[in-house]
């Protein structure tokens, strides 16, 4: 929510300071297929393994058929604790498929975020965190409908 200027002036012999602070953030996992469909979900404080161990149980239940779940190489998601759950899912239906590592460009989520992030949002909607906030959940609440990508298919 704070700019960063790339350029500054100072008085001769006086240094810039700039201080860091840490910004309210929103914090979502999200489920996306190509044909825009999206389920997320969001977290009170950072995404850690028992979220997203929760979210993903949430998420079986609305399971009709097999389904694989891609994901990245995040540290949650390589978690004794979240590891500890992938026979269980299988059990219900859900194989979790890992990315090859430093691949984001294969992860559709990451699409999805990109595109939120650069087009979908707007300056103004950076003006508070209740409007960046509001915007962000109707964003991923759209998918689909106000909000779309065309994925191509590859022919290999």
């Amino acid at each position: 929510m704070n700019p960063c200027l790339p350029y500054a002036w100072q008085a001769k012999g006086k240094p810039i300071e700039i201080f860091p602070q840490r910004d309210k953030k929103v914090n979502l996992f999200g489920i996306f297929r190509p044909d825009n469909v999206a389920v997320t979900y969001q977290a009170s404080g950072n995404i850690d393994s028992e979220f997203l161990i929760r979210s993903i149980d949430d998420f079986c239940q609305y399971l009709d058929k097999p389904t694989v779940l891609v994901l990245d190489n995040a540290p949650t998601h390589r978690s004794k604790k979240f590891s500890g759950q992938l026979e269980r899912w299988q059990e219900k239906g859900l194989y979790i498929f890992f990315l090859p590592r430093y691949s984001p460009h294969l992860n559709i989520a990451e699409t999805y975020w990109r595109k939120a992030k650069y087009e979908w949002l707007k300056a103004s909607d950076y003006f508070s965190f209740a409007k960046y906030k509001r915007k962000i959940k109707e964003i991923f609440n759209k998918i689909g409908i106000d909000y779309k990508i065309v994925f191509k298919e590859l022919n290999v």
